[in-house]
């Protein structure tokens, strides 16, 4: 198993989730994010979603991040590479977190394999 961080910034006018709903919004990204992992690497545990919203200029945007551990061994594609996960990882949380947060930039992606997985 190794770690996965991933920080996302959105920066729409108009969201699908409400900052008065914050622990739901939360839940049902996990959820999401649960099911984008699963095929892209066979199962996986999020370990945490942290979502704060904001409000500046007028605009309303969020951060978020996302904690979760996978296999990469498992990855279902092509080549195993880290920076190949990374990418694929990014499309596929871009797709997912623009359907509940509006436009948004993915601002880091990082595969941390663990200690086991270095030896």
């Amino acid at each position: 198993m190794g770690f996965l961080h991933i920080h996302a910034q959105s920066h729409g006018t108009f969201l699908e989730v409400l900052p008065e709903e914050l622990e739901n919004a939360e839940v049902i990204t996990e959820h999401a994010v649960s099911h984008v992992l699963l095929d892209l690497f066979g199962g996986t545990t999020v370990d945490e979603v942290t979502i704060h919203f904001f409000s500046a200029s007028g605009r309303r945007g969020c951060s978020i991040l996302i904690k979760a551990e996978c296999d990469f061994q498992s990855f279902t594609l092509l080549p195993r590479t880290g920076e190949y996960m990374e990418l694929a990882i990014e499309k596929s949380m871009a797709s997912l977190l623009k359907e509940l947060f509006g436009p948004l930039t993915i601002e880091s992606v990082i595969v941390q394999p663990s200690v086991m997985e270095l030896r």
